[in-house]
């Protein structure tokens, strides 16, 4: 990259780390750097600005708080890859797919496993079963516009499981599945957390061991509140909830 190019006019009352910032904005915005390229060096832009390194670390510092730069050790500052988002909806059941079929997104599946297992104390008294029935577990990957966004690891009642082809696996939602089965999910318990990649996630989700992932435990129920299906979805770290609140007066 040559910082020349696309350099900003000098405005003399602009504070120098803003200036920064509004160069290395100009450059992604123009197209001069993409998502994923390295942007330049700290001393680089210090010489440039005749400035010292401190402030330049300011700048780039702020543009990684907002997510247009993401730091890599030993590597160096780079130009972040665009966020997926979707919204936290409070008033009705809306899926993760819903959302971004909406905005044209392209959405394919690629299973893992789909393995029949015992089911485990927590999952017996989410699903409302008894410990040691037959569960169906599927681990398979959302892929967003051909990214890879998020691992589903989802647990069904045996009776449930067995209704379920390959093709309704690797072309549909668990909600789209569940409708078609004359099953509609009226209900989404669950909450959100955090971890970080261990080995097998890290390789499943192509993202480096230790990453901090977002979670969504959550258990789905369909009509009289019966337990449909349970289980945990991770998403990568450029996956965004975006939500509002609002004051009902």
């Amino acid at each position: 990259m040559h910082l020349s190019e696309g350099m900003m006019s000098d405005a003399s009352h602009t504070p120098i780390y803003i200036r920064i910032q509004q160069f290395i904005r100009q450059q992604i915005q123009s197209g001069r750097l993409q998502e994923g390229d390295r942007i330049a060096t700290e001393l680089t832009l210090a010489r440039h600005f005749a400035t010292s390194r401190a402030t330049v670390a300011r700048a780039i510092q702020q543009l990684v708080y907002e997510g247009v730069i993401v730091r890599r050790p030993g590597s160096g500052s780079f130009v972040s890859t665009r966020a997926i988002t979707a919204p936290l909806q409070l008033t009705r059941v809306y899926s993760f797919e819903d959302k971004l079929s909406a905005e044209g997104a392209q959405i394919d599946y690629h299973i893992l496993a789909f393995s029949a297992l015992a089911a485990s104390e927590i999952w017996a008294h989410l699903l409302h079963i008894g410990t040691g029935d037959p569960v169906y577990q599927l681990r398979r990957l959302r892929i967003v516009s051909q990214r890879r966004m998020s691992l589903e690891v989802r647990i069904l009642p045996a009776a449930l499981g067995q209704r379920m082809t390959v093709e309704m696996l690797q072309n549909q939602s668990v909600h789209q599945i569940l409708a078609g089965l004359a099953l509609p999910v009226r209900r989404v318990e669950g909450k959100i957390r955090a971890c970080l990649a261990d080995g097998g996630l890290a390789r499943e989700m192509a993202v480096q061991e230790g990453s901090a992932l977002l979670v969504r435990d959550y258990v789905l129920t369909g009509d009289n509140r019966q337990p449909l299906v349970c289980g945990e979805s991770y998403y990568r770290p450029d996956f965004h909830i975006d939500y509002q609140v609002e004051d009902s007066h």
